[in-house]
């Protein structure tokens, strides 16, 4: 009998899919609470979502789940299911009992009690960028940063706190480790960003919002993500959630001074939601197996889509004529060679969502600094500020004027997200050395781009190597098993070097 047939798999399976359902209409809820909630509704919605946060996590660690895979296991020795069928399923329940194990650490009223706060501190701090005074974020943001040690004290961990934070999104990764990268990182984008050339904004005229958008509205389908199962809508800060197999909710912020902004967003999220798309029709969908590999591993999709495609000569050369015609620009004004250079201009600036892909590492590198020394306890809340301002001074030679530019201009510790920042420069690193990898076997691809807009070649590639693998292999592994060797900063630094080049 097949694990397909069997009663333990079928009431095993039934009992996964109602846990996704719950996470889905999770996912909802937050997706409204960022683009439709009214400003009255938001304490009601804070309930609402942490009673639904409760329910999830009671329904993860309970002892009817405890049972049901007790039984799965003890019949897999009688399976006569294939050798494949066997070794997924064998990988999914030592994912799920990982995953259970590390969740089951939480005391129900702690998760609770972060779902409220975090959810209550969106609203917090959207209201103090606004009037761009951290003071008025500090408080929950103390109860917040408290929650998490806590939250860490309850994971455990070797060495250092932190590490317990940062394995939520990214298994294995240590502080320690992080550290060293990130400082040799650090040491060769300096020289780099100091040798590049910035190329001004070339908009002489401010880009209705309108046209964005009907620009904006085309190019997800273009780049493979099917409209009819996804939507784009603005927001403060862009961002991407699956809602379900068939339905991936993307946003971005519209700039009419520069259309770039949001076209750029608009593809990073595009990549998010073109990897949830692609792990949404893995056999079995969903299970454990069918999620997420890592955030580093979502965040390659993103910047692969951003920055390998994103600013390439390829897809500007066709996708440039298609621009000026929505934007209604004449092409006498804004010269394609001049348009690219700015597409891949490289200039210190103090926001990181803004921030070029030069540039961008040291944002997440001050990141991960702070946060790690407030989890540590080695920085107050109080000093964060100070802190912040001050390494904004020492990597960019920058003033920060108001706490909207510095300390408040990300959403991130609003959500209790510690240990996040870190992997959108892993992400850098896996998406440079993949689509390396690609590229070598593929090397038509920019033809078909440029004379076709066409990315088929690379949505299979993906598809075999990243979309369908899911959380059958660790992060390193499914690196070497794509590209030949475990994960190298050399080809983000080569892609980096090679942009430059091409603009002087």
């Amino acid at each position: 009998m097949s694990r397909m047939e069997t009663k333990e798999f079928t009431r095993y399976k039934k009992y996964w899919t109602n846990i996704n359902h719950f996470q889905n209409i999770l996912s909802l809820l937050h997706w409204d609470s960022e683009i439709l909630l009214p400003e009255n509704a938001r304490q009601e919605r804070a309930d609402q979502i942490a009673v639904l946060s409760t329910k999830i996590h009671e329904s993860f660690v309970s002892e009817e789940l405890d049972e049901i895979l007790h039984n799965l296991k003890n019949n897999l020795s009688n399976s006569t299911s294939n050798e494949q069928e066997l070794f997924l399923l064998t990988r999914e329940l030592e994912v799920l009992e990982k995953q259970r194990n590390r969740t089951k650490k939480l005391p129900s009223d702690l998760v609770e009690n972060f779902s409220r706060t975090t959810n209550l501190a969106h609203g917090i701090w959207s209201e103090a960028r606004k009037n761009k005074n951290f003071n008025e974020f500090s408080e929950v943001l103390e109860k917040i940063v408290s929650l998490s040690k806590e939250m860490a004290d309850c994971y455990g961990y070797e060495k250092e706190r932190y590490d317990a934070l940062l394995e939520g999104y990214e298994s294995d990764t240590k502080s320690e480790v992080l550290e060293k990268l990130f400082l040799h990182l650090k040491n060769s984008l300096i020289p780099l960003i100091n040798q590049s050339k910035f190329y001004s904004n070339p908009f002489t005229k401010q880009i209705p919002i309108e046209y964005q958008m009907n620009l904006c509205s085309k190019l997800p389908s273009l780049l493979g993500l099917s409209d009819k199962s996804s939507r784009l809508d603005p927001s403060l800060h862009p961002f991407s959630t699956s809602i379900g197999k068939f339905d991936k909710r993307i946003t971005t912020r519209y700039d009419e001074k520069d259309p770039l902004s949001a076209i750029l967003a608009v593809m990073h999220e595009v990549g998010h939601a073109m990897y949830e798309q692609g792990l949404s029709t893995m056999q079995g969908y969903p299970s454990p197996l069918t999620e997420a590999l890592s955030y580093g591993v979502h965040e390659s999709m993103s910047r692969l889509w951003e920055n390998q495609i994103g600013r390439s000569k390829a897809f500007w050369s066709y996708y440039y004529p298609i621009f000026i015609k929505e934007l209604q620009i004449y092409h006498y004004d804004l010269p394609f060679e001049t348009l690219y250079k700015y597409v891949n201009s490289v200039q210190k600036t103090k926001i990181r969502v803004e921030a070029d892909q030069v540039t961008y590492n040291l944002h997440i590198i001050l990141r991960f600094e702070i946060e790690r020394e407030l989890i540590s306890g080695d920085l107050k809340v109080k000093d964060l500020p100070g802190l912040w301002n001050q390494k904004m001074k020492d990597y960019f030679d920058l003033e920060i004027e108001n706490d909207a530019e510095g300390v408040l201009q990300d959403i991130h510790w609003s959500g209790g997200s510690f240990g996040y920042f870190p992997t959108y420069t892993l992400g850098n690193i896996y998406s440079a050395q993949l689509f390396h990898a690609f590229h070598s076997t593929n090397e038509d691809f920019w033809n078909q781009v440029e004379s076709k807009g066409d990315f088929t070649s690379l949505h299979k590639w993906l598809e075999k190597h990243v979309y369908h693998k899911g959380k059958i292999l660790d992060p390193k592994n499914l690196v070497k098993d794509a590209t030949g060797e475990e994960p190298n900063s050399v080809y983000l630094e080569k892609f980096l070097k090679s942009k430059l080049r091409e603009i002087d």
